[in-house]
């Protein structure tokens, strides 16, 4: 008795084009009576764009699911997706690799597939690519009993200046470890904004110390630029290796312009 074996291959509607290999290799390397059927089943709802290449095998599976360990690895093949859930889709067979050439377009309006492949609507309509965040360059330091007070002000003003910062409000999460957090954000900024405070020095306040230690050895090496912040310390609590260093004055916020000048400097240089 022959069986019926079901494959669905979820891949990306807005980059369809880079799937004619696959279809292609799966035609080229596989018999009619074997595969019988690879098809393409694409939702074309705005909203939730869907293409699966689908592939019905009618012999034992494992030599189609090794060729496909071994070729095509990074290959997702869905889970508990189902033919008949597919069926309110566009639906097309590929008999031959022209058609798949004819079918896999980058522009819209066929048969199969109504919206353009993502690189060519952004190409063409730039105003519709994505925004990304850019990566924070700025790495402030603190103590968290200064949060409200000083370094939320400090931090909205250098985001309002598109100065893009890295603070652990924003950055670590729930059940994230924040040593590595923190040595994650060290390591990819490359200025840090070190807010002197007494609180910065409190010994309960853990992090602040631990971060100006690990950013003076990497500017040691000359990979990072500090910026020192005065924002009400006591003299007598700064440590020795910060005081080789110019402040820039808090002054309640008055100081917030220079500190955003400082910084560009530093950046640009």
């Amino acid at each position: 008795m022959t069986n019926n074996y079901i494959y669905v291959f979820e891949c990306d509607y807005g980059s369809r084009t880079k799937e004619r290999g696959f279809i292609k290799d799966i035609l080229r390397n596989f018999d009619k009576d074997y595969v019988t059927m690879v098809g393409a089943m694409v939702n074309n709802n705005p909203y939730s764009l869907e293409f699966y290449i689908t592939v019905n095998l009618q012999d034992d599976p494992k030599k189609f699911e090794k060729w496909v360990r071994d070729n095509y690895p990074e290959k997702l093949k869905r889970h508990n997706i189902f033919l008949n859930a597919l069926l309110s889709f566009n639906l097309m067979t590929f008999i031959d690799e022209t058609m798949v050439d004819l079918v896999l377009v980058e522009e819209g309006g066929g048969p199969l597939f109504h919206w353009i492949e993502k690189d060519l609507l952004e190409s063409n309509h730039p105003q519709y690519k994505p925004m990304k965040p850019e990566q924070s360059r700025v790495f402030i330091s603190h103590s968290s009993k200064d949060k409200d007070l000083i370094v939320n002000p400090i931090n909205a003003y250098l985001q309002a200046q598109g100065i893009a910062t890295w603070l652990d409000s924003y950055e670590i999460d729930y059940g994230d470890n924040i040593y590595v957090k923190v040595n994650e954000g060290i390591e990819k900024s490359e200025v840090g904004v070190f807010i002197l405070t007494n609180n910065f020095f409190d010994s309960s306040s853990g992090w602040p110390i631990t971060e100006f230690s690990t950013f003076f050895m990497e500017l040691m090496r000359g990979s990072k630029k500090v910026i020192m912040l005065n924002a009400g310390v006591d003299p007598g609590k700064i440590d020795s290796m910060m005081k080789a260093y110019r402040y820039l004055d808090w002054n309640d916020g008055r100081g917030l312009p220079e500190l955003g000048n400082a910084i560009r400097r530093k950046l640009s240089s």
